[in-house]
């Protein structure tokens, strides 16, 4: 458990923009500015722990979307699902302490993958057989019990969160994904985060781009 939530730690630092500026990331090594946010009336300034969490998530998802050119996101749609586990993991895998990194390919075990699955609100099993366009950059490996990816590149776009807001049990996140060297939104989006016990705290229950 101590493992899970160090890497979570390490990952809810990655790709949160305040909605007040938009810039490039700091240098590696670099003192992390204190991020501050405007929020509209009815706001959950107190929630925005679930943002950082879920930010690495929303931003693999949405870049699936984008490539596959969907409006939202379908559990349903065995290579959207699995493009979007995909990207969290080749971006974001290499943070996480029970990841090996040799030569540019992540070794991840099954039980790291099936961590991060859980924030799509799914298990592995539940997103089908692996997808043969996905095969020439993640494959498993039945020795090791591993996945094996090739790393994703840093394409420079961060998730900024503009309003959350509660609804029941669950918060529903209105944002953008920004360019960071432009300063432009790519797409507006809203998610719905609900609570759910695994290593970012939430799942995604439903995705969709606004605009």
């Amino acid at each position: 458990m101590f493992k899970k939530l160090l890497t979570a730690a390490m990952i809810t630092s990655m790709l949160i923009l305040p909605v007040s500026s938009v810039g490039p990331a700091g240098h590696e090594g670099a003192s992390l500015p204190v991020q501050t946010q405007d929020y509209l009336p009815g706001d959950l300034p107190a929630q925005t722990g679930a943002v950082e969490s879920m930010s690495p998530v929303l931003h693999a998802m949405l870049l699936a979307m984008l490539n596959q050119e969907r409006d939202s996101f379908d559990l349903g749609d065995s290579a959207l699902a699995w493009e979007g586990l995909y990207n969290m993991l080749s971006l974001y895998g290499q943070l996480d302490s029970r990841c090996d990194e040799k030569n540019g390919e992540l070794f991840l075990p099954e039980e790291t993958v099936r961590d991060y699955a859980a924030a799509l609100d799914a298990g592995i099993e539940a997103l089908g057989e692996l997808p043969a366009g996905l095969r020439d950059r993640m494959n498993y490996d039945n020795v090791s019990r591993c996945y094996v990816l090739i790393c994703g590149e840093d394409d420079q776009v961060q998730v900024r969160a503009d309003s959350i807001q509660r609804e029941g049990a669950a918060l529903v996140l209105s944002g953008s994904l920004v360019d960071e060297v432009e300063g432009e939104a790519l797409v507006e989006f809203q998610a719905v985060l609900r609570p759910r016990d695994n290593m970012f705290g939430y799942a995604v229950s439903a995705l969709s781009i606004t605009g």
